[in-house]
């Protein structure tokens, strides 16, 4: 029986029915053929791809000759993202000039000699290795001091801690002050004599009767220390005072008993500036003591003191 090829085929080959690529079918990969629709792969009779002299299958492209860099070990940067920031038009901040402005309004580094210090590094200075801005220190105006100014002195306190308002110069000769009126409070009296004057005539009431004295009479340094406090109450609470250097006159005229109402004076009979404290002056004063009537007026005077005290110079 007579084979009868078809168009297209080829007898006795297994596998060769298949239409062959032509002008208008799609090559093995899908793709078109050629313009003239040949097959440019060269086959043996089994179909197999047979390849041509250089070492290809003779598909695609005539192989391009070899270059020079063909065989170098790869580049290690080869297949890396690539760097978003490259391409972008240089950034005028990144690199500091010598008058370049910066983000403060101050320049760069600036000429030789001038101060900065570093500034912060951006993320694309350090990408790029770049060194960082200098910010230059603000120069002195005219105005400004080198030496920080002083700390505000303290203001002036009086004898009990309170500002002070009487200062050396307000303390001048002739002036008296008025202590006010005090009152003996017998319990006080006596408490105080037991403490630190316990004689038998300032703490027996019964011997005191019986005595010369005709009762309980108060020790001198509980009267001196009522003057004390009036002229602490109504002068150093408001004076600039500073201690004293002692007395120089303490007498007790007459006798204090309890229940009396005592007038406290004070006068200034004397100032000068101290050599021994700068700063302060020297005030001598005297004190008095009256006991009062019962018409409000002196009537014995029961103590006299004559003693310094020390006084802050009013502040320039």
């Amino acid at each position: 029986m007579t084979d009868i090829a078809m168009p297209g085929t080829v007898p006795d080959r297994p596998g060769l029915g298949t239409p062959q690529p032509g002008p208008d079918r799609p090559g093995f990969d899908g793709s078109e053929t050629g313009p003239a629709g040949a097959d440019p792969t060269t086959r043996d009779q089994a179909g197999r791809v047979i390849p041509d002299q250089t070492g290809t299958t003779g598909t695609g492209p005539a192989p391009r000759p070899a270059v020079p860099d063909q065989g170098r070990p790869a580049d290690p940067d080869q297949g890396r993202p690539a760097d978003p920031d490259q391409g972008r038009p240089a950034d005028p901040d990144q690199a500091a000039g010598p008058n370049r402005p910066q983000q403060d309004g101050s320049t760069g580094a600036g000429p030789a000699g001038t101060a900065g210090t570093a500034g912060p590094v951006s993320p694309e200075q350090a990408v790029l290795g770049m060194p960082p801005p200098y910010q230059k220190t603000p120069a002195a105006t005219p105005g400004d001091s080198a030496v920080p100014p002083s700390p505000a002195a303290p203001p002036v306190r009086s004898g009990t801690g309170t500002p002070a308002e009487l200062f050396f110069e307000d303390l001048t000769p002739g002036r008296t002050f008025d202590l006010g009126v005090v009152r003996v409070d017998g319990d006080e009296m006596v408490a105080f004599a037991r403490r630190f004057d316990p004689q038998w005539y300032h703490v027996d009431p019964d011997q005191a009767a019986a005595s010369h004295h005709g009762g309980l009479i108060a020790s001198g340094f509980y009267t001196v220390s009522l003057f004390m406090r009036a002229y602490v109450d109504h002068v150093l609470a408001r004076a600039a005072a500073d201690a004293s250097p002692g007395l120089e006159e303490l007498r007790w005229l007459a006798p204090v008993r309890a229940g009396d109402r005592l007038a406290v004076h004070l006068d200034v009979v004397g100032s000068r500036p101290s050599a021994a404290r700068p700063g302060l002056g020297t005030v001598s004063l005297t004190g008095t003591m009256f006991r009062l009537g019962p018409d409000d007026q002196p009537d014995r005077e029961v103590l006299r003191t004559r003693f310094r005290g020390w006084f802050t110079l009013r502040p320039t």
